[in-house]
């Protein structure tokens, strides 16, 4: 499966069990991105990409039922149990610091993942979101 998730400054998540930020041109880039495979998320993830016409796998389990290939946008749940299953991550990084009580688990340096791509874009409401790809 390859993950994407969207990160501050220190590495959070969320904040009392609340998404930090949203973009609606980071979300049109995610699904760009998995044009032509599967997008997996959470019933808490679908607010931000309903409407598309994207191949759409919502459910509380997505990172069980996600298969090779598939992208799973994860905001809300622990890697970590996943990490030997996991071929590439995205991560979208906000350049901002928010409060955070949910932190992205996965080092993943130690896991063997290296930088392949950087890129830096205006999105609507932040003016500069970056993007890197991870691969192993």
């Amino acid at each position: 499966m390859k993950v994407i998730v969207c990160l501050e400054d220190k590495g959070g998540m969320m904040f009392n069990h609340r998404r930090q930020s949203r973009d609606r041109v980071l979300n049109a880039d995610v699904l760009a991105q998995c044009r032509g495979t599967r997008l997996c998320i959470s019933p808490y993830s679908m607010l931000l990409f309903e409407g598309s016409d994207a191949d759409i796998l919502c459910d509380e389990s997505f990172l069980e039922l996600a298969g090779e290939g598939d992208f799973c946008f994860v905001e809300d749940r622990a890697l970590a149990p996943y990490a030997d299953r996991i071929e590439e991550v995205i991560v979208y990084k906000w350049n901002r610091r928010y409060p955070t009580d949910t932190y992205f688990d996965l080092d993943l340096a130690a896991l063997g993942f290296k930088l392949a791509s950087s890129e830096d874009f205006a999105g609507y409401s932040h003016e500069k979101i970056t993007k890197e790809t991870y691969i192993k």
